[in-house]
């Protein structure tokens, strides 16, 4: 890592050199810094002074929703605090994560950053304990098992905040449901059979029973989906990996025998889940996992949702997938000088601020998002009371192993031997036992 971030200083200086040579575009999205809209409510009424706190925000787009509404929850902030001024700078998911790693090369890091994962940057000591920078009234209002996804396996300590979240679930075609006469989505790995076979007999083979998604996109959820609800995993309780486990192997094969069986959209490793949600919309697939804001991209398709189907032969539940984003507050160490009490102190009253139901129930609301904050899920109930079932399934929810450094090259692993295993190069125990000579041992 120190030598990544040497090397990207290097390259932060050259291009800083080029960069002096042209204007700032405004409203861009490919990691350049933003610039104020002079149309724009202007956030404060304070002159700015020597005693003023500065605190710079670079966060991902979700949607085109999100910028113009996390500069309003700025305008509203500072407003209240008019001696602390937000910089907020938001880019795409495409180039967040290499915008990030320049400024922390070029020793500018921000002050919060919103991403998938802290693993990268803990090891060299480059993030704020979130216990030594967010408050405790709402260190409690996140979900446990949030937090303990955010742990980092070395020390156990957590040094990214939640910041929102999905969870994913079977969503089933309710027109193609009907006509083929199944009132109910299929609960067991039994019941999916059953239903997979009525539905492919009922259409001839025209209309997919079941969606797998064993892309670059998605890949990494197969052991979620089938591993887990067989009783496998990603890692032990010691945060060993145990990838080619029994229970996963027997898991990849079952998945893999529906596609076998022409139950299946014909190319996995290819068809994306966003392919396959417009399928589901088409009246072509009838089943498919997927994330809680699939319903909002096709408001007219008509759904049913159900549990993600479990081997009831050794389970006796279904398992949840939940998947958060965070926000890294980059220390002293990131920025070139550790920060003034001040500072740190603004920054815990934005993150308490930004939190409030208020405004962060609403963001969640614009992006067809879940809230991390016990709060917030109450007041998304009250809001929206269709998704109270996803609420409820909130707290218990599962992650992926995303908080250990070698996550990235794992998961990058994993979708690459599952390919073949799809293609037929492989068997699912060959895929899953390469997978795991790929994993570093703890």
């Amino acid at each position: 890592m120190k030598k990544l971030i040497a090397l990207l200083l290097a390259a932060a200086m050259i291009l800083a050199a080029f960069a002096g040579c042209s204007a700032k575009k405004e409203g861009t999205n490919d990691g350049t810094q933003q610039t104020a809209d002079p149309d724009a409510v202007q956030p404060g009424t304070a002159d700015t002074s020597e005693e003023d706190v500065v605190i710079n925000f670079l966060g991902a787009m979700y949607s085109d929703k999100t910028e113009p509404y996390l500069r309003e929850v700025v305008a509203a902030f500072e407003k209240e605090n008019p001696h602390i001024k937000v910089n907020l700078e938001i880019v795409g998911w495409d180039n967040i994560t290499t915008r990030a790693a320049a400024l922390v090369g070029a020793g500018q890091a921000p002050d919060i950053y919103n991403a998938n994962s802290a693993a990268e940057y803990v090891p060299d000591g480059l993030l704020y304990n979130i216990k030594d920078i967010v408050s405790p009234e709402l260190l409690a209002d996140f979900y446990p098992s949030f937090i303990e996804n955010n742990r980092d396996a070395s020390d156990g300590e957590a040094y990214a905040v939640p910041y929102l979240a999905s969870v994913r679930a079977l969503y089933c075609n309710e027109k193609i449901f009907e006509e083929v006469g199944i009132e109910a989505p299929p609960k067991t790995w039994d019941e999916v059979e059953d239903v997979c076979r009525r539905i492919y007999e009922f259409y001839d083979g025209d209309v997919y029973p079941w969606g797998i998604d064993a892309s670059t996109t998605e890949g990494d959820t197969m052991i979620a989906y089938y591993g887990w609800s067989n009783g496998g995993g990603y890692v032990d309780d010691d945060y060993n990996w145990i990838l080619d486990c029994p229970e996963n192997i027997e898991g990849l094969e079952w998945a893999l025998q529906l596609y076998r069986n022409g139950w299946t959209n014909p190319n996995p490793t290819i068809e994306t889940r966003d392919d396959m949600q417009k399928l589901v919309a088409e009246n072509k697939l009838a089943m498919l996992v997927t994330a809680c804001f699939f319903p909002a991209l096709y408001p007219d398709t008509g759904l049913m949702i159900g549990e993600i189907p479990y081997n009831d032969k050794n389970v006796s539940s279904s398992s949840t997938l939940g998947v958060q984003d965070g926000l890294m507050i980059f220390n002293g160490s990131a920025k070139g000088g550790e920060d003034t009490p001040a500072k740190k102190a603004a920054i815990t009253k934005f993150l308490d601020f930004f939190f409030q139901p208020e405004y962060y129930t609403q963001f969640m609301i614009n992006e067809g998002l879940l809230p991390a904050t016990q709060s917030g899920a109450q007041r998304l109930a009250e809001l929206e009371p269709d998704q109270s079932a996803y609420i409820d399934i909130l707290g218990g929810a599962r992650f992926e192993a995303n908080n250990l450094v070698e996550w990235r090259d794992v998961m990058n692993a994993l979708i690459a031997n599952q390919q073949l295993m799809f293609e037929g190069s492989m068997t699912a125990q060959e895929a899953l036992e390469a997978s795991q000579q790929a994993t570093p041992a703890h």
